[in-house]
């Protein structure tokens, strides 16, 4: 019974870790030719005719080529729609970095308290306002191009399914991506989360459709019992008991991985995901 418990209060756990690798296998079928989806996250091909590009992704290459082009506004326009839906959902059910993050967590005896670094979120937008400035001068969206961890993914996984069908592989690249996804491993496992709530452009931007998405946290009618279970499971640091008087969370930190409802939901049953307003 305590087990049937147990599994039910991690619904959400399963439920990210199914939509995640649903969403690799569609990507993965690109290479079976079953054009699902073409392309990687940062900008991809559905069904063979509708185009998707990440905002970040579409600002930075409209300021590195300094020119308008109505196609990426079009694919840039779907994106928009599913974040005014689900706001930053996409870092917790979809980002590939987030399973690997929490496997590096596992290997600690507390991973998420050890949110300690002094670095403010918010300097977060300096981060995106300097690679923005980058890409203005050298003409080439840097982030998106050489920094991205979703282009890097992609580019790893794209270079590891070539080769073992024999096809070509520029290993140059393929290093480069290899090590910089290791070097994100390491960095989480120095300073947990410090990409996803700092550093990580394509992220902050997502946040910003919190305070405005249809999916949000919302309290129930009932005590809080202080317990702070809900805080000790966030791996992104986000201060949820001290807005229970709000009666909701819309923290652009907030990746609604879900974790805090399960935590929740063996005490006082407090937190729900309410979609609409």
């Amino acid at each position: 019974m305590k087990s049937l418990q147990v599994v039910n209060l991690k619904r959400y756990t399963l439920l990210r870790r199914i939509v995640l690798v649903l969403v690799l296998v569609l990507f993965l079928f690109q290479f079976l030719r079953i054009k699902l989806l073409i392309g990687g996250l940062s900008g991809s091909l559905l069904i063979s005719w509708i185009k998707l590009l990440d905002p970040f992704a579409f600002v930075e290459a409209l300021i590195a080529s300094k020119k308008f082009t109505i196609d990426s506004l079009w694919a840039v326009i779907p994106v928009l729609l599913i974040y005014f839906i689900f706001g930053r959902a996409f870092c917790g059910w979809v980002c590939p970095m987030d399973l690997f993050f929490n496997w590096i967590n596992r290997l600690k005896t507390s991973p998420y308290l050890e949110i300690s670094y002094k670095i403010p979120s918010h300097t977060g937008y300096i981060v995106v306002l300097f690679f923005l400035l980058i890409s203005f001068i050298s003409g080439i969206p840097v982030f998106t191009n050489y920094i991205s961890h979703l282009t890097n993914f992609f580019r790893t996984l794209t270079a590891l399914v070539f080769l073992t069908f024999n096809f070509p592989v520029d290993f140059s690249l393929l290093l480069y991506s290899l090590f910089f996804l290791l070097f994100l491993l390491f960095l989480e496992g120095l300073f947990p989360r410090l990409w996803c709530r700092v550093l990580c452009p394509v992220g902050k931007i997502y946040g910003l459709f919190n305070k405005i998405s249809l999916l949000h946290l919302k309290f129930q009618d009932k005590d809080c019992l202080q317990c702070a279970s809900c805080e000790r499971v966030c791996y992104m640091g986000v201060k949820i008991a001290e807005r229970v008087p709000q009666g909701h969370i819309r923290s652009q930190e907030c990746i609604f991985c879900g974790n805090c409802v399960e935590a929740c939901g063996g005490k006082a049953n407090l937190i729900k995901f309410k979609l609409g307003v």
